[in-house]
């Protein structure tokens, strides 16, 4: 649809009333996503996800049908015989034949010595089983697929992790260069104050000692903004690294945004690490069942498909099948798997307990992590207020000190008030963006 000129006015007008520093916000996501993307440790948390799913198929594997190729050759020598004596038992009844029918129609034979091992002989087979009823592989197969569900919450907890840690690393550097602005600020008003004392000592309206105070000032305020610079690149390079980015990559911070301080949370949502634990504990339980199964029988069937004869040697007789039911039933074994069971049945009391106790700490940390953002806005709003006051107190006092009617020292005592307090609110935005990052990860609210 063609859109009016008015319309096209009107969406200008509400792009340009979007303020600039909701724009970092939007940034950050770009930066989280990124993270979540490229961070290593979060790709080896996904490969375990991903082994696990391939555990579960191989359980699964356990109902199908096995089929199998084997083939072996045998060639032996000596060993055990066994003496069939057919020579003694037919030729006296041949001989008397042979009488009978005057006649030689009926030979002589010799007693037969057969070895047990066979001799140059070969059974080519392709055996296919398969189990009927293997309680230890249904409950292998449960615990298979339960851990899949316990690998997922391993990665949504890191992945929780790590959007915390990235808008800590990002919160972190915005102070970092706001605490190098308010530094930098800090040395042209030394600067400033240094120009003003030549002048007043030029024109005799001073002593020469105002200018070393001042110069020393600037000084230490030059000493300041260098360390808080250095400070700023390591802030950087720890924001790349969890990006896995080169560490002296180019960050859009934008500026830290003020105006949208939070007045309230979500709510919490169900922490992943109690989802963890429920599945460890599921697991257990069916651990314990697979370790109890022992006491039910085990059905099997299978069919041989084969040939078997004299090495290089195939005929009509040599093809065969063979077809078997396997039952097999424990009915002792040392009270093994009994004691199994019971230990089976103590770990799972173990993480039952521990799914408890894991609920009230997250409980206690969502609890604790509110107050402390409750704190933070608190020390910020003072913050800002202490900030503007020391704002209007230099300025009176700069006034004055130009005109005459008041000292260096309290000119001095201004200064140094303003650039603290400033840092002071710099800090404190950073200490509400953290504990707003903290609340957020308590409570499990970010949305992927």
């Amino acid at each position: 649809m063609k859109k009016s000129p008015f319309n096209l006015l009107l969406i200008a007008i509400c792009l340009y009333c979007i303020p600039f520093k909701a724009m970092a916000q939007y940034k950050l996501q770009d930066y989280i996503e990124e993270a979540l993307k490229n961070n290593l440790e979060l790709r080896n948390q996904d490969f375990m996800f991903q082994k696990s799913i391939y555990a579960l198929k191989e359980a699964r594997g356990l109902f199908l049908p096995q089929v199998e190729m084997s083939t072996q050759y045998l060639s032996s020598e000596g060993g055990r015989k066994i003496e069939i004596p057919i020579g003694d038992l037919l030729n006296p009844v041949y001989s008397t034949l042979n009488n009978l029918t005057s006649s030689g129609r009926f030979p002589q034979v010799e007693n037969v010595s057969q070895a047990f091992n066979p001799n140059n002989y070969y059974d080519a087979k392709v055996r296919t089983t398969l189990s009927l009823y293997n309680a230890e592989i249904t409950y292998n197969s449960r615990i298979k697929k339960e851990q899949i569900n316990l690998r997922q919450a391993q990665l949504m907890v890191y992945k929780r992790e790590l959007v915390k840690n990235v808008k800590l690393a990002y919160y972190g550097y915005q102070q970092s260069l706001q605490s190098v602005k308010v530094l930098e600020n800090g040395v042209a008003l030394a600067n400033e104050n240094l120009r003003i004392n030549q002048s007043l000592v030029k024109n005799g309206k001073a002593i020469r000692t105002v200018i070393s105070r001042a110069q020393n000032e600037l000084t230490g305020l030059e000493a300041q903004l260098e360390n808080a610079r250095l400070q700023s690149v390591n802030a950087a390079a720890y924001f790349n690294f969890l990006l896995n980015k080169p560490l002296q990559s180019a960050i859009d911070a934008g500026e830290p945004d003020s105006s949208t301080l939070p007045a309230d949370t979500l709510g919490t949502r169900k922490r992943e690490e109690l989802q963890v634990l429920e599945s460890a504990e599921k697991v257990t339980a069916l651990a314990l069942k697979m370790n109890n199964s022992y006491v039910l029988p085990k059905l099997s069937t299978f069919i041989d498909l084969g040939a078997q004869g004299d090495f290089l040697k195939v005929n009509a007789e040599s093809p065969y099948y063979l077809f078997g039911v396997t039952l097999s039933w424990s009915i002792f074994t040392g009270n093994q798997y009994k004691n199994k069971s019971h230990q089976a049945a103590l770990e799972l009391r173990s993480a039952q307990n521990q799914t408890s106790q894991a609920r009230q700490q997250l409980q206690l940390e969502a609890e604790t992590a509110r107050n402390k953002l409750i704190g933070a806005l608190q020390a910020h709003k003072a913050a800002v207020s202490q900030t503007s006051m020391s704002q209007q107190y230099f300025k009176d006092e700069q006034r004055l000190y130009k005109e005459g009617q008041a000292l260096y020292l309290e000119l001095l005592d201004g200064q140094i008030r303003l650039i603290n307090d400033e840092l002071k609110q710099t800090m404190a935005l950073l200490e509400v963006r953290s504990k707003q990052a903290e609340l957020e990860r308590a409570e499990a609210s970010y949305i992927f």
